[in-house]
């Protein structure tokens, strides 16, 4: 069976060998990170590796917001001074050993970009955390401190719900995030009220309609677990998680009597089936959740963010609803919010089953869609 893509690949790896001289930086770096992810996604083999340095992968342990935490360093194979990007994974059990965000790791340093990936416990064991943004406040502040790290060229992208936590973190009144040049998702959350309602009940709000959405069973899980970590009682957080994980989302109506006032009404919420319903739920959670849920939403002070923003989602994203992207695209901020839907992205992921299946036409519309919007992003970083 005939590979287009593999086609469109090698010819883009052979503009990028013949015309680096003569392209801009940003298209230049924007190939490189393109034929990188794809061609060892498609093949196994990494298209640009003859042709680019490889780069020097460390590790270190350092302090974020009083947590140690593990980092994965990807610095470029050749140069003393780059342009960094802090990368937010998203709710992996593998942490920073995630195939896929390695990937993407390795083809931002090839192409340039000292990365900076922090392996954070709450993403990792999938728990909604108040302290979350504040941790990734300070990955960034971290990052800049190294000595070949060059500040004024340098953001943040976030994958999936690390992407909505790196939002809501540059939000925050003294963020570090604010002198960033620009952040950047794949597959993000704009608010956890709305998250949360869509996967209980499989509905999404776009262009003011509801219209039905099916979660992927490992988002119908894990976001309402999540959820249940966030109770204050650790009884309550050990008997709402356990009834989640029995059923693998869904709740019974009536909440257990022996649950407090708090599990209650956040059971009430995750067990409701109706899309309003639950919204109005959650809305009237007790004040200890709901300022966990604002704390972790970028909706909460979306007008806070001053930097140019690059949202990239899958148009059939079963995680994070495409619903969330939309939102945020059109909510007023000072700064310009990029929204790039694709169909060539899995999610997080470079690309699914039915993306391989595709003619020319399709790839060649999708790459070149995802080429403009990772131009634009890298232009951002000077």
């Amino acid at each position: 069976m005939r590979r287009p893509g593999l086609l469109l690949i090698a010819l883009s790896l052979v503009a990028i060998v013949v015309w680096w001289p003569l392209l801009l930086g940003p298209v230049a770096r924007g190939g490189v990170v393109l034929v990188s992810v794809y061609s060892s996604a498609l093949s196994g083999s990494n298209a640009v590796a003859a042709v680019t340095p490889e780069p020097r992968v460390s590790e270190s342990s350092v302090d974020l917001a009083g947590v140690r935490s593990r980092v994965t360093w990807f610095a470029p194979g050749a140069g003393e001074r780059h342009p960094a990007m802090l990368i937010v994974n998203g709710a992996t059990p593998l942490g920073n050993d995630d195939a896929e965000t390695r990937r993407i790791c390795d083809a931002l340093a090839r192409a340039g970009y000292l990365v900076m990936l922090p392996e954070l416990g709450f993403l990792k064991e999938a728990r909604l955390e108040r302290a979350a943004p504040a941790q990734v406040d300070a990955a960034f502040a971290t990052m800049l401190q190294r000595g070949d790290a060059d500040p004024d060229r340098s953001g943040a992208f976030g994958f999936s719900v690390g992407g909505g936590i790196l939002f809501a973190a540059a939000g925050r009144s003294d963020s570090a995030l604010a002198g960033a040049r620009y952040l950047g998702a794949l597959g993000a959350y704009f608010d956890i009220d709305t998250y949360l309602a869509s996967v209980v009940t499989g509905t999404q709000r776009r262009h003011g309609a509801l219209e039905p959405w099916t979660p992927d069973p490992e988002a119908r899980l894990k976001l309402p677990l999540g959820a249940a970590m966030a109770l204050a009682d650790e009884a309550d957080r050990r008997a709402v998680g356990d009834a989640i994980r029995s059923s693998g989302g869904p709740l019974a109506v009536e909440a257990p009597a022996t649950l407090g006032l708090e599990a209650r009404a956040l059971w009430a919420a995750l067990a409701e089936t109706d899309y309003e319903r639950a919204l109005a739920r959650l809305a009237a959670l007790p004040t200890g959740l709901r300022d966990t849920f604002s704390t972790l939403s970028p909706r909460t002070r979306w007008a806070d963010v001053r930097v140019p923003v690059y949202w990239l989602h899958d148009e059939g994203d079963r995680f994070e609803p495409v619903s969330e992207a939309e939102t945020a695209a059109v909510a007023p901020r000072p700064a310009a919010t990029r929204l790039q839907l694709t169909r060539l992205l899995s999610h997080a992921a470079a690309l699914g089953p039915e993306a391989r299946q595709q003619g020319a036409d399709f790839w060649v519309r999708e790459l070149a869609g995802l080429l403009g919007f990772a131009v634009e992003v890298l232009r951002s970083a000077g």
